[in-house]
């Protein structure tokens, strides 16, 4: 029963990963013959092409529109535009049933069992997300290293006597990636006529940085009150290097305690391999008997929630 349920669930995979493959090759060869048959039937006009953002969350008409009745597929979209990946939502779900899929026939050839067998199509499953979700908070770090000399650049441009719109300009010129580009884009937007409050609150869509809301908020203030513009973001990039400092300090009080919470989270686990390894004999009854594997979930669910308390403990806000 398990064997024929993991043959069509494989099948099934094997299935949607070749139909995606062929229907983007299809699609990209059909265009490509319609732009040769243009250009061969008419020498004097060019054919017009229609410049637009593709919005497509999958390149399989059904599925992008199945994803688009769901809310988490803007979701995931603004997921993988925040981590600076091209990929679309339909391939990271294609990647994650794959994921799954391989965990899941894992462990149906280790263990022989649908419950172990589940588990590991549970652990495996979330794996792309979690390295998109790295790779966000990666480039959010970045965002978040380089904006303070980018504010220090736009004060510099305002008090040499610039307007805002051009110190905006000179940051999405001189400032280094990822400010550079979510900069350009802001400017873009103001420059293709969108309001002005309404690019900033695009900006801190596109950013999940506390920093750059604190921003985004002394610009709407100063434009409703007044006050001197280079001075209130002067004070802003001394409030944001006062916020690394402080976060430096917390992690370096908390260092020990983010080390001990390892420690105590991977020493059960490699002394159980450990003796998996060298004494086979002597720990073989942990998993043959149902009370040594009962004792085994137990034991993974305490560490599960020490590690989670720990993490808790040390994930201090400022």
């Amino acid at each position: 029963m398990i064997l024929a349920f993991s043959i069509l669930i494989f099948l099934a995979v094997v299935a949607a990963t070749v139909g995606l493959v062929t229907h983007r090759g299809g699609e990209g060869a059909r265009a490509l013959q319609a732009r040769l048959r243009s250009l061969a039937s008419s020498t004097h006009e060019l054919p017009k092409l229609e410049v637009e953002r593709d919005s497509r969350y999958s390149a399989i008409p059904w599925l992008d529109g199945l994803l688009r009745r769901v809310n988490l597929a803007q979701r995931l979209e603004m997921l993988l535009y925040q981590a600076g990946l091209t990929m679309r939502v339909g391939v990271l779900l294609l990647l994650i049933a794959s994921f799954g899929m391989a965990g899941y026939f894992f462990g149906v050839i280790a263990f022989h069992r649908l419950p172990p067998s589940l588990l590991f199509m549970a652990l495996a499953a979330p794996m792309p997300y979690f390295y998109v979700a790295y790779r966000k908070h990666q480039r959010m770090k970045a965002f978040a290293q380089e904006f303070p000399d980018s504010l220090d650049l736009l004060v510099s441009a305002l008090r040499a006597g610039l307007s805002f719109s051009a110190a905006m300009q000179i940051v999405a010129e001189e400032s280094p990636e990822p400010v550079r580009g979510e900069f350009a884009i802001t400017v873009e937007e103001q420059s293709l006529g969108i309001d002005f409050r309404e690019s900033l609150v695009n900006l801190t869509r596109r950013v999940d940085s506390l920093d750059l809301r604190f921003f985004v908020t002394a610009i709407v203030l100063q434009r409703e009150t007044g006050g001197n513009l280079a001075e209130i973001l002067e004070n802003t990039s001394k409030l944001i290097r006062d916020r690394f400092r402080i976060l430096g300090d917390i992690a370096t009080f908390t260092a020990q305690g983010r080390l001990t919470g390892g420690i105590l989270l991977c020493l059960p686990v490699g002394i159980g391999v450990f003796m998996f390894i060298m004494t086979p004999e002597y720990f073989r009854p942990m998993i043959a008997s149902e009370a040594g594997r009962a004792a085994l979930w137990f034991a993974a669910f305490m560490q599960l929630t020490g590690a989670l308390i720990i993490r808790k403990i040390v994930n201090i806000k400022v």
